[in-house]
């Protein structure tokens, strides 16, 4: 492990380069980030969302770190600087997993301390996070902005049910071909304005482009513009619902954004309802991505997850 000061925050913070085995020998690699005082600080595990990077999300963790938290932020298996082959063979119910053994790695870490431990996701991690505050009594609070619940009720709105025939299609292809030795076959994630106008792509919405590949920030470190067909499969297959009243009695903070077109609103606060207390909802406007920009919402969603690690964590020691 090697130790190295932020450069923007030198004086404050210190970013650990760590990496730890999950299942399968895969080595998940990422940051913890402290306050420079004594510890243990109450912890923080957070990781991006769908494909995306921890790149992404350091503000944030910056953010935590300044109110007094340690940080554990990690990139997915098969993403970022995490192992794993294919590239971009997304398994959520791995990235359960893979999230538990987080939770283990900061048990043992000297500047975390393991009774205090909060998780935090967006997106497709934000679905991560309620299935492991669910079955993982480890977490003491658990914060899930602009959550991804139902792949196929999420698909089914978005596109209709006609659509599913043509995603069985390529998904009964790529095993056809798998079967005979090929490499898992691949979809593009959004559209690159000098990609044919007929090409298939996961993601329609312009402002999924934005996010991923426009914005000023340009693509996530490593990321590509594609994830394998069966990652697809999978996502149908998730969905969080059955879990939602698990999490009790660990503290849920929902964020759902009332104009989201990747992760239906509809879906989220159905999902809240079936959560047992303690529980708080957070409803803010716009779309999925205000989240992450800081002249929309990010700020403000941050703050009010660091005040809800503060309320449920304990307060943190600066």
């Amino acid at each position: 492990m090697s130790l190295q000061e932020q450069p923007a925050a030198a004086a404050t913070s210190v970013k650990e380069d760590i990496e730890f085995h999950a299942d399968n020998g895969v080595i998940l690699r990422g940051w913890v980030m402290t306050p420079d005082s004594p510890g243990p600080h109450p912890a923080i595990v957070m990781t991006p969302g769908f494909t995306s990077s921890i790149t992404r999300l350091e503000s944030v963790a910056d953010a935590f770190v300044a109110r007094g938290f340690g940080v554990l932020l990690y990139d997915h298996r098969t993403c970022g600087s995490s192992d794993g082959e294919p590239r971009q063979d997304v398994d959520p119910v791995a990235q359960d997993r893979d999230m538990q053994m987080a939770l283990s790695f900061v048990e043992q870490h000297p500047a975390l301390d393991s009774d205090r431990i909060g998780l935090w996701g967006s997106s497709y991690s934000g679905a991560n996070v309620l299935v492991v505050a669910a079955v993982d009594r480890r977490v003491k609070a658990v914060v899930s902005q602009v959550p991804f619940v139902s792949g196929y009720e999420q698909f089914v709105l978005g596109n209709g049910q006609g659509a599913l025939a043509a995603i069985d299609d390529n998904m009964e292809m790529d095993r056809q071909g798998r079967l005979k030795g090929e490499e898992p076959g691949r979809i593009a994630l959004v559209r690159i304005p000098t990609d044919p106008a007929d090409q298939a792509v996961l993601f329609e919405d312009p402002a999924d482009y934005e996010y991923l590949v426009g914005g000023p920030e340009g693509p996530a470190d490593s990321w590509i513009n594609s994830v394998t067909i069966r990652s697809t499969g999978r996502a149908l297959a998730y969905d969080v619902r059955p879990f939602m009243r698990r999490i009790s009695p660990t503290p849920l903070l929902m964020v759902v954004a009332s104009d989201d077109r990747t992760t239906p609103p509809s879906l989220a606060l159905e999902a809240f309802d079936a959560a047992l207390e303690p529980k708080e909802l957070m409803m803010i406007s716009g779309g999925h991505y205000g989240v992450y920009w800081p002249h929309l919402s990010r700020d403000l969603v941050t703050d009010a997850a660091a005040r809800w690690f503060e309320t449920h964590l304990g307060q943190a020691t600066h």
